[in-house]
């Protein structure tokens, strides 16, 4: 729903009520202008007015946003909906979480894998400059 449907909600329930802009304004305590600006699309309509405008005209704030009273099947929708979301949440979580501790677990793998090779390495290096030391000190006794 974007603000052009909510503030036209807004206009014909305030028509349908049989209230002016100028009552309206003034229970909201802000100028006629100010209220004509908000429901014209001048202004963009910001969530603390939706709940005060709601509040003039006795209706929720969901009436104003969706044009229409929400029935307890629609409630009851929602909250099937906001549960199964916090279930996949859920799952998510579970499966991130798993995914981390495998990739973790692969990592020390790997570390150990580096510092095996690194000794490896080490030990060659030795072995050649011994080596090495040996061979020039055959070819000066020669």
């Amino acid at each position: 729903m974007d603000n052009g449907s909510v503030k036209k909600n807004i206009s014909r329930i305030r028509k349908a009520s049989g209230i002016s802009q100028t009552e309206m304004a003034e229970r909201l305590g802000i100028s006629r202008t100010a209220y004509r600006n908000l429901e014209s699309g001048d202004t963009k309509l910001i969530s603390e007015n939706v709940d005060r405008i709601a509040a003039v005209l006795e209706k929720t704030p969901e009436e104003l946003v969706l044009g229409y009273a929400p029935s307890a099947r629609d409630s009851m929708r929602v909250n099937d909906i906001q549960k199964e979301n916090a279930q996949r949440q859920k799952e998510l979580v579970a499966r991130y979480d798993s995914e981390i501790k495998r990739l973790q677990e692969q990592i020390r793998t790997l570390r150990e894998c580096i510092d095996a090779l690194q000794e490896t390495v080490r030990t060659k290096d030795e072995v050649i400059l011994m080596l090495k030391r040996k061979i020039g000190g055959d070819s000066r006794n020669k």
